[in-house]
């Protein structure tokens, strides 16, 4: 350490006048030895355009929808046409520079290269097909374009200097690409509070230009910000080598103007750090990467430039030391520490390699660290990072290193830490995974990733290994690391070992998977792990709200989650892949299949997937007018001479019927839908019959649509089904759309769900088994979001509250995906919170008839608070149900009992401004009588003296917990609040099995009072007599029903 003086003579020397950067002498690093300059000028990757490495696109390029083949078209979205063109051109003023266009030919001299530039990223791993680039100079043509992609369903992908890592500025498929280019002026600029107003197409290095003059400093810095556009950072919450010094763009950015999908201009241009008024909206387009709008215009803080700039690269012995390094620079530079980076030793050998450069330290070490110090005051500086670096080498922390002497040793510092991502793909491609791991397991991913890729036999020095090697570096400073692995050529047995085991392993330390770079297409379906179902939940209701259509970035929408792998319905569930065509040969020999209906039981033994079925049904029945055969099974071969002829097959009798925009509730009996592009106000009900009484009539074609015959209908009896097993049922969707197939118009039109319960396992597998394995994607499009939001969720509701068992429908997901497109209704909402009754049951269950000891009074009084927390809810939605409407200043009022004859217990009964609020508020009365009661039992059982507290044997509640069991004690009033109720109900609904989970309730509370006082008696027998009127009713919608030609929708 004799040379230690030498460094700090150099330190001490004085900063130059322009103030730009430090010119001090450095002759000498830590060692005392020459520093040698580079071979070749050093060059910054931010503001070089060509690559160091060329590739052959032919060999690079292959289309996303071929990477990722699980990605189909959206049928939704229409296809571009000359017309579509033809107002875009108007919108933009008919400026030739504003759009490249594939469709029309009309653009001169456009060919396939024109669109590479926006259809492919610079690293050639997404590659899209877009045949039309649209490139606005204004918001007010942003907004147009996007009003009349809305209208048209025309899907878009926004787009900035297209320099992402993860693709999602890249279309697709026929995506418009709205390029914002053109979107490129330097609005303001306020010298005195440093606050910048500039449009989204701003180049960031350009912008930092012009601070510079003006003696401030953009607050972002990236390697590539000699491309990449400022808006297109702020989409994607770029982070940065700034980050650690001035924060994310979550607090340095102040406000955004933004374009909605419907063309809505969002003004939130404030210039000021304080502004408290409500909900920030910007934050929601920070990150959101163009999947809620475009960001038109930024106004964001800029910082003063810092008049002296120092660098120096150190070589460390350990990661240990390394954070050690990095924990005495912020104790010791605190307030001026602007950069640390890590680098460990294999990127720089690859960078030295590549670039045939002679790296700036002798030797070679494990790991190296760039620090940047940046301040106002030249000696101050100087003398606090003296006194770093004298600690830091005393203590034997960091082994050499090197300080820049002038402003070209200082951006080749930063060349080396820089030149790290363009020069990894000398080889070929390249593994990247942007990640946030806590600060000391950071690198551990980086030695668990390579022993895994060796154990697996896929790195080596040779060509025969297809892994070159493994490499981390990154921002120490925000615990952010750059995973990378080089590959010589692409093999998916690596990325077979890479994903999700990196997401695995970050999510068991509680990491990002993305820290930086944004989702795009390729981490999107990894999202939850680093994210919880309920904060997905919440990503897929905003996108909802925001775009309805979906027309943003279609693709790369937030809050996507990994599925299941969907299983066939005549393939074991989780059984390994499908067989060899040799194997299935084999056991089609072996195991003939026998075509047994509903389902092939030798094809099902035999591990195979039946001939014919459809991948995507889970719940296939025998449907009417195949008497029971399923449709998508082959029909059984025959061995005679009479049938060896080809035999007919009958053609599809499924009808095709699509809602017509925009989506409405499923809840709202009247839906508008189309089929062979003629619309149709259909009626939309559910009645519960039984199957195999469900017949076609014969008198019709075969080819024709069918009518149906009914067994006398019964209500469901919900508390036979307890004791069975799980929860399912088995249900058909039939339409009746007249002008079809005869000459009235007049008819009414129908979509009616028939369904049955269906709790006995089929096969190993039972109903809550075969819906989950759809998954609620399955149920968000028309007829599948009808049936499950008016058949299966309210009676799964109300299977698990009688049975006092959570279900899977209570899951943050299956409250949010099936509603991506339609609007959620009153009941839905209640739903949402009825729902988090059956957990709390079954935990009630479990305390009460437990011994009264200390840890279960302390468990009854936390399950009591998430009651009482969930009874605020329950209060809030009365408030919100109950508020008036255009029409009717209450939701619901007292009129004369319509209860034909009999006894009347109730002095008058309720009339509700519509059928579906009189049913959210049966349901929420019938929610009061079961939740009170588990409420009075948790206060019981916190109440009995524990034996294992003496003196403190009775409890002392706080204050939250404090309850008036006096509101307790009314179920007897909601009970009649449901019978004064289901007769207005009965009277408007097209859905009458509804009526019985609230009814029974009600009857199950009066029996209770009768077993014990006698009373309740009236009430009993009025009950009763209502079942009757509810029978009647069933059976007049069977005759309805029965009387119409049907055609079928889907099975289920």
């Amino acid at each position: 350490m004799s040379c230690r003086p030498q460094l700090f003579r150099a330190l001490r020397a004085p900063a130059s006048s322009s103030g730009s950067r430090r010119t001090v002498s450095l002759r000498t690093n830590i060692l005392g030895r020459s520093l040698a300059q580079p071979r070749t000028p050093a060059r910054c990757i931010a503001t070089t355009a060509p690559r160091l490495i060329s590739q052959t696109r032919a060999q690079q390029s292959k289309l996303t929808s071929e990477t990722y083949p699980q990605l189909e078209r959206d049928a939704r979205f229409a296809l571009v046409t000359p017309e579509h063109v033809a107002r875009f051109r108007e919108i933009l003023g008919n400026n030739p520079s504003a759009i490249i266009d594939g469709i029309t030919g009309g653009g001169a001299g456009v060919d396939a290269a024109d669109f590479e530039t926006y259809n492919e990223d610079w690293m050639h791993k997404y590659k899209g097909q877009s045949k039309l680039v649209l490139r606005p100079g204004t918001t007010d043509e942003v907004s147009g374009i996007l009003k009349y992609c809305n209208e048209q369903r025309l899907a878009v992908v926004p787009q900035g200097g297209n320099t992402g890592l993860v693709g999602g500025s890249i279309p697709v498929f026929d995506e418009i690409v709205i390029s914002m280019a053109r979107l490129n002026e330097i609005r303001s600029f306020d010298e005195v509070s440093g606050s910048l107003v500039i449009d989204a197409g701003c180049v960031l290095e350009t912008v930092d230009s012009y601070l510079a003059q003006k003696g401030y400093i953009f607050p972002l810095d990236l390697g590539a910000k000699g491309s990449c556009h400022v808006g297109g950072n702020v989409a994607t919450n770029a982070g940065g080598l700034r980050l650690l010094r001035y924060g994310s763009l979550h607090g340095t950015v102040l406000g955004v103007e933004a374009v909605l999908p419907n063309g809505t201009v969002i003004n939130d241009l404030c210039t000021l750090r304080k502004n408290n008024t409500g909900y920030d909206v910007k934050q929601l387009f920070i990150g959101a990467e163009g999947t809620l709008g475009i960001i038109t215009k930024i106004a964001i803080q800029c910082p003063q430039r810092s008049p002296a700039v120092n660098v120096a690269v150190f070589g460390i012995e350990s990661y240990d030391k390394a954070q050690l390094a990095f924990r005495e620079a912020k104790k010791q530079l605190s307030e001026i520490l602007s950069a640390f980076e890590l680098m460990d030793g294999r990127s720089q050998r690859i960078v030295s390699e590549v670039k045939s450069q002679e790296h700036p330290l002798e030797g070679e070490y494990p790991f190296y660290c760039l620090i940047e110090t940046s301040g106002s005051n030249g000696e101050h500086d100087y003398a606090k990072l003296e006194t770093f670096l004298e600690d830091v080498m005393t203590r034997e922390v960091i082994a050499d290193g090197v300080v820049a002497q002038d402003e070209t040793q200082l951006r080749n510092l930063w060349g080396w830490r820089e030149g790290i991502t363009e020069c990894l793909g000398h080889w070929g491609g390249t593994y990247k995974y942007d990640i946030s791991i806590p600060l000391d397991e950071m690198y551990t991913i980086v030695e668990d990733t390579k022993a895994r890729l060796i154990d697996l036999g896929l790195l080596g020095d040779t060509s025969d290994h297809p892994v070159v090697d493994v490499l981390g570096y990154g921002h120490m400073g925000d615990s952010n690391l750059h995973l990378n692995i080089p590959v010589r050529r692409y093999d998916p047995a690596v990325e077979r070992a890479l994903e999700p085991w990196v997401y695995e392993w970050i999510q068991k330390r509680s990491g990002s998977i993305s820290a930086e770079h944004g989702l795009g297409i390729a981490k999107k379906k990894f999202i939850g792990y680093s994210r919880d179902d309920t904060t997905i939940g919440l990503m897929k209701q905003i996108k909802n709200l925001f775009d309805p259509n979906g027309i943003m970035n279609p693709y790369n929408q937030r809050g996507a989650s990994a599925a299941l792998p969907h299983t066939p319905p005549c393939q074991p569930y989780g059984a390994d892949a499908a067989a060899s065509p040799q194997e299935a040969d084999a056991l089609g020999q072996k195991f003939p299949c026998s075509n047994e209906r509903p389902y092939c039981q030798k094809c099902i033994s035999s591990g195979r997937q039946c001939e014919g079925y459809e991948r995507e049904r889970v719940f296939i029945t025998g449907t009417p007018q195949n008497k029971g055969r399923v449709a998508s099974h082959p029909k059984k071969s025959s061995s005679s001479k009479k049938d060896s002829s080809p035999s007919y097959e009958e053609p599809p009798r499924t009808l095709d019927i699509t809602p017509v925009h925009p989506l409405t509730s499923a809840w709202d009996d009247h839906t508008l839908v189309s089929s062979q592009g003629v619309e149709y106000s259909v009626l939309v009900s559910a009645l519960h019959t039984r199957f195999p009484y469900t017949l076609p009539d014969h008198s019709a074609d075969d080819s024709a649509p069918f009518r149906i015959m009914f067994p006398p209908y019964a209500p469901t009896d919900l508390q036979s089904l307890l004791g069975e097993g799980d929860f399912g049922i088995r249900a058909q969707c039939l339409a009746r759309l007249p002008s079809v197939y005869e000459q009235d118009d007049s008819a009414q039109s129908y979509c009616i769900f028939f369904f049955e319960h269906e709790t006995a396992y089929a096969f190993g597998e039972s109903g809550s088994q075969q819906m989950r394995r759809m998954g609620p994607a399955y149920f968000s499009h028309f007829p599948n979001h009808h049936f499950f939001v008016r058949v299966y969720r309210p009676l799964a509701t109300g299977f698990a509250l009688l049975r006092r068992q959570d279900t899977f429908v209570s899951s943050p997901d299956w409250k949010t995906v099936p509603w991506q497109r339609h609007p959620k209704s009153l009941l839905d909402h209640l739903l949402d919170l009825v729902l988090l009754l059956p957990a709390i049951f079954s935990q009630v269950d479990q305390i009460v008839p437990s011994e009264p000891t200390l840890h279960r009074r302390h468990s009854a009084q936390q399950l009591l608070r998430d009651c009482l927390s969930l009874e605020r809810q329950l209060d809030a939605w009365f408030q919100m149900a109950n508020c008036p409407s255009f029409e009717h200043p209450v939701a619901y009022w007292t009129e004369e009992l319509i209860s034909p004859g009999g006894l009347i217990p109730f002095t008058n009964s309720y009339a509700f401004r519509d059928a579906n609020t009189g049913l959210a508020f049966l349901y929420y009365w019938m929610t009061q009588i079961l939740f009170h009661q588990c409420i009075e039992s948790l206060h019981r059982a916190i109440y009995q003296p524990v034996i294992d507290a003496y003196p403190n044997m009775w409890p002392d509640l706080p204050f939250d917990l404090q309850i008036d069991l006096n509101r307790y004690q009314h179920g007897r009033m909601f009970a009649a609040d449901i019978c004064r109720g289901l007769d207005s109900v009965l009277h408007d609904t097209v859905q009458p099995d509804m009526l019985i989970m609230p009814m029974t309730v009600a009857m199950d509370l009066y029996r209770d009072i009768n077993s014990v006082s006698q009373d309740g008696l009236m009430e009993i027998m009025w009950i009763d007599s209502f079942r009757s009127r509810l029978i009647e009713k069933g059976q007049h919608v069977a005759g309805v029903l029965q009387s119409q030609t049907w055609s079928e929708v889907a099975t289920y």
